[in-house]
């Protein structure tokens, strides 16, 4: 199959371009939690070094605590953060010298969020930016395209400010956010697939994902979706390796150009 039946794409990273609100949400939510503030005269050390780790960050809770955390560090360090494995030490670590669960933090997370946006909607929205094209191009898919689908970790009621700034129509229940408990993203295709009738080995299925590790567990986790196609965005929060670890292991990488053209280049070597 040369074109979609059904498109996921993830949100962040692949829609959406959102480090400037991640960091300073993130720099309000730690301020939510402790009185200690952070370096205030480190701000800009801080973003520029919380952007370059912002690809080991998966859930939001994650981002919460990166400032503080990175603060903390020697910037020598941040290297070795890059490492899946390291990350889940240090930010386990973390949440233990701090006393802080992940659920306070995404319970700041969001409540720094929802202040924002009920201070100053317009700069919570500008502090995020669509990647070029890719507003236009959901236009054309809502219209003519396959059936398409937003899927997020970041709370529903986000996305949909943010897809109302851009007057992108995709259908209220196409966009899908964080769900409680919290589900494998492949649990929730696996879901979407079923409600529009597609084929239980996901035939048809074209999911697009920043994170390779997501992927990766993907094709581990879900051999009941092996019919499903895997792309990488190459324009996301994505290290260079992963775009080399990518073709390593057969997954597709798509960059934006190629993303908003032709399904049919979408599978070009």
């Amino acid at each position: 199959m040369t074109t979609p039946a059904l498109l996921v794409l993830d949100f962040d990273g692949v829609v959406c371009q959102g480090i400037d609100e991640f960091f300073e949400s993130s720099w309000r939510a730690w301020h939510r939690l402790r009185a200690a503030p952070l370096p205030a005269a480190r701000r800009d050390e801080l973003a520029a070094r919380f952007a370059r780790l912002r690809p080991v960050v998966e859930s939001g809770w994650e981002m919460a605590m990166l400032p503080a955390l990175l603060a903390a560090r020697d910037p020598a360090r941040d290297a070795e953060l890059e490492d899946d494995a390291r990350w889940a030490t240090v930010r386990g670590d973390f949440l233990d010298d701090h006393r802080v669960t992940s659920r306070e933090l995404a319970d700041a997370l969001d409540g720094a969020r929802d202040a924002w946006l009920a201070d100053d909607r317009d700069g919570w929205v500008a502090a995020h930016r669509f990647y070029p094209g890719i507003a236009d191009w959901l236009r054309r898919l809502v219209l003519n395209g396959p059936p398409t689908f937003v899927l997020s970790t970041k709370d529903k009621r986000f996305l949909d400010s943010l897809l109302r700034a851009q007057a992108v129509p995709v259908p209220d229940d196409r966009v899908i956010g964080k769900a409680t408990p919290r589900r494998a993203k492949w649990e929730v295709i696996a879901e979407i697939a079923a409600r529009q009738a597609m084929p239980a080995d996901g035939d048809g299925v074209w999911f697009v994902e920043d994170r390779l590790a997501t992927l990766l567990e993907l094709r581990r986790d879900a051999p009941k979706l092996s019919a499903m196609r895997l792309f990488l965005a190459e324009w996301g929060y994505v290290f260079p390796r992963d775009v080399e670890r990518a073709h390593a292991t057969a997954i597709p990488t798509l960059t934006l150009a190629r993303a908003t053209g032709p399904f049919t280049g979408w599978l070009a070597p």
